[in-house]
């Protein structure tokens, strides 16, 4: 299997920090000041040629917005914004922009697969136009002015969202991120800095935004992307070669749990979700329909569970559903 088709690389993301010239960052900022942030970002996108909506925190229920942050589009700083605080989104929702979080602007555009310079490119062209209609606090030295300074200079954060068991279950993981941070880059759990690294989801993301152009950061994030993909292939042909039996047995009794299992929390259905990602891989499960198949690690989180059901649930509720419905699909996409 080619690296392109070995599901190795979940989603691409590139997020820029920007600020509206002339205001104070959002933390100092008053009710209405943030309301005309938000007035001006909506008025700026009208020409964008996209179409956007905006939801307000102050209309977000906490469903809502549990389900927004398990799909990468809103973050906690967003929701400790306070009221006064939305998130704009267009009509595909691979484009979405936070408004009033750290920055009065994260501009972000998240596409499937290995697509750095098409999420930039598509997220450039928003920003542009933004800039075209607004005044953006920008430095001749220092680049664009941004609340953290770590931020400062191009504001931009490119990241691949990667899924990486074979250099998780040969230990090879550490090596890699001590090489990637050699050159600039981290690797993070999946929900960035601080966060855990369920189901062998990596984030790796670059360190520099000043004194390099958004240009340079694209293309060295993607070619570190490559080179641990390339880690990884053979990291799982390793796994395969040193002991297959024991391999297909892990993976076919994970198999047995997500097909049978009364009770299924999401850790666990994460963990055991990975396994059998990887029998996909190396042929010990075959699946009809693999976007599908792909799709219901995000369908089965707690929040969009209980949005695609209809109805809140507690923990015990979600997790029988949860293995269910797991059950179920599985079963249908593996028949």
């Amino acid at each position: 299997m080619s690296a392109r088709d070995s599901g190795i690389v979940i989603s691409s993301r590139v997020r820029l920090a920007r600020n509206y010239d002339g205001f104070v960052f959002p933390s100092r900022l008053d009710d209405e000041g943030r309301l005309k942030v938000i007035e001006k970002t909506e008025n700026a996108l009208k020409s964008s040629g996209e179409k956007f909506g905006t939801i307000r925190l102050s209309d977000m229920t906490d469903l809502q917005a549990e389900t927004l942050k398990e799909l990468h589009m809103i973050s906690d700083d967003l929701l400790r914004g306070g009221k006064n605080a939305a998130v704009i989104v267009n009509k595909s929702n691979d484009i979405c922009i936070m408004v009033n979080e750290e920055d009065h602007l994260r501009e972000q555009c998240i596409l499937k697969g290995n697509r750095l310079s098409q999420a930039y490119a598509k997220i450039s062209a928003v920003d542009d136009g933004i800039a075209s209609a607004e005044k953006i606090a920008f430095d001749p030295k220092l680049g664009y002015l941004t609340a953290c300074p770590t931020n400062v200079g191009t504001g931009l954060r490119a990241s691949a969202l990667m899924f990486l068991p074979g250099l998780g279950m040969t230990d090879s993981l550490a090596k890699c991120v001590s090489a990637a941070s050699r050159f600039d880059m981290t690797v993070r759990g999946e929900y960035g800095e601080g966060s855990r690294s369920g189901g062998y989801l990596y984030q790796i993301s670059n360190q520099k935004t000043l004194g390099v152009s958004e240009e340079e950061i694209i293309s060295s994030v993607a070619s570190a992307v490559e080179q641990i993909e390339q880690s990884e292939i053979l990291a799982r042909k390793a796994l395969l070669e040193s002991n297959e039996v024991m391999l297909r047995d892990g993976i076919m009794r994970a198999y047995g749990v997500l097909t049978n299992a009364y009770r299924l929390t999401f850790k666990e259905f994460e963990e055991k979700f990975a396994l059998v990602k990887l029998g996909v891989y190396y042929g010990f499960v075959s699946v009809s329909d693999k976007q599908a198949f792909e799709g219901m690690l995000d369908k089965y989180r707690p929040a969009n569970m209980m949005t695609h059901a209809k109805k809140i649930m507690n923990d015990n509720e979600r997790d029988l559903y949860r293995a269910a419905n797991v059950a179920a699909e599985l079963r249908s996409l593996t028949a």
